[in-house]
């Protein structure tokens, strides 16, 4: 009987030992802090939870998973692949709203010689429309950088007074963060398009890109 008992329990453990595992904790985009949310984890099966203090965990087969994390109008969705035991962090973000293209005018039927008048109206009026477009993404850049959560502005404010360049081990040196913190803010601004992460060595080149 030894060996039976012997042989079920051997049998168990590698059975359970199949399931890797994913951790991590979601944080605002604005204030980087952990924030309650409701996370789901799936590959043809959906698992969820509450992460009640920003802290989430599951135990998955190893695989490519989409992990998706909401609180409020906070968002975000992210490709993982799991083997093992897996640190991931999530930042997440306004939900972006989807604008309808404006309803074209109805155009009645013309005579042969007016279809050059409606081509230059076309053409003026896509023009007009690029350039409002353009106008707009310029507004809403220059108010992303504005509402910058205050150790965002810091980071951005050391590496402009460096230069445009700094390595991120002394961006960390001069302003005290930890290595997580730092870790999540270079993230964050490099998501905003405000600076480029560049490998040297075995560390990091902070750049700042300019408008």
């Amino acid at each position: 009987m030894k060996p039976a008992i012997f042989l079920l329990v051997l049998i168990f453990v590698s059975t359970t030992a199949i399931a890797d595992e994913i951790h991590g904790k979601v944080y605002r985009w604005d204030t980087l802090e952990p924030v309650k949310a409701v996370v789901s984890i799936k590959n043809g099966i959906e698992q969820k939870m509450v992460a009640e203090n920003g802290s989430y965990s599951f135990e998955v087969e190893p695989g490519e998973y989409t992990i998706i994390a909401r609180s409020g109008n906070l968002f975000a969705i992210e490709n993982v692949t799991v083997k093992g035991r897996v640190t991931f962090d999530i930042i997440i973000f306004p939900e972006l709203e989807i604008v309808e293209p404006p309803e074209m005018p109805e155009i009645e039927e013309l005579s042969e010689e007016d279809y050059s008048w409606l081509a230059v109206g076309l053409s003026l009026t896509g023009i007009l429309v690029i350039f409002a477009l353009k106008r707009k993404f310029r507004t809403e850049k220059s108010e992303e950088i504005e509402v910058l959560p205050e150790d965002l502005r810091k980071v951005l404010e050391l590496i402009k007074a460096e230069g445009g360049r700094i390595t991120q081990k002394e961006l960390r040196r001069k302003l005290g963060f930890s290595e997580a913190k730092l870790s999540l803010i270079i993230a964050d601004l490099e998501r905003r398009g405000l600076i480029e992460k560049v490998k040297k060595g075995r560390g990091n080149i902070i750049f700042l890109k300019t408008p």
